[in-house]
C-alpha cells in the first residue's frame, strides 16, 4: 500500500527526531520515539521497552560529540503499521591514548512502526552496520 505524503513526512520527521535527540542527549524525547515494548537492537545488543531502551542509550556519553545525518529513507505503510529503511551516517568524536579520534558508521536502520494515538512511534528499530572507519584526528 502507498504512504501517503503526510505518513512520509511524519516517519521521516520520526528519524530526524530520533538523530537529533542522540546528539543532544535528550533521553525523554529519545525514548518518546518508541512504543512503551518499543525494541531497539543491533550488533551485540537488544534493548526493549522504554526504561531498558534509555539505560542503553546513555552509552552514548563515551563520545565526547557525535552527529547523526539521516539520509534517503523507504516506507511502506499498511494502515497504522509500517515498516521502512533509513540510511544514516553517524559520527563519533572520543579520544583514546590521548588521541582525538573519530569513528564514523555507515548506518542502515530496518524499522518497524506503529501509529499509537494519531502518532507514528517506533515499534523495533534495527541498526545493521555497513562501516565504520575509526581514525585519528590530525591538526
Amino acid at each position: 500500500m502507498s504512504a501517503s505524503i503526510e505518513d512520509r513526512l511524519a516517519l521521516q520527521e520520526l528519524s530526524n527526531r530520533y538523530a537529533r535527540a542522540v546528539d543532544r542527549r535528550d533521553y525523554a524525547a529519545f525514548v518518546a520515539l518508541f512504543a512503551a515494548n518499543g525494541v531497539l537492537c543491533g550488533p551485540g545488543y537488544a534493548m526493549t521497552a522504554h526504561a531498558e531502551i534509555e539505560r542503553g542509550i546513555r552509552l552514548i556519553e563515551q563520545y565526547e560529540a557525535t552527529q547523526h545525518c539521516v539520509h534517503n529513507q523507504l516506507v511502506e505503510v499498511r494502515g497504522d503499521a509500517a515498516s521502512g529503511e533509513t540510511y544514516c551516517v553517524a559520527r563519533h568524536l572520543y579520544e583514546r591514548d590521548g588521541v582525538k579520534r573519530k569513528l564514523d558508521m555507515g548506518v542502515r536502520y530496518q524499522d518497524e512502526y506503529t501509529r499509537e494515538v494519531g502518532a507514528w512511534r517506533f515499534a523495533r528499530r534495527e541498526l545493521v552496520l555497513d562501516w565504520t572507519p575509526d581514525l585519528p584526528l590530525t591538526a
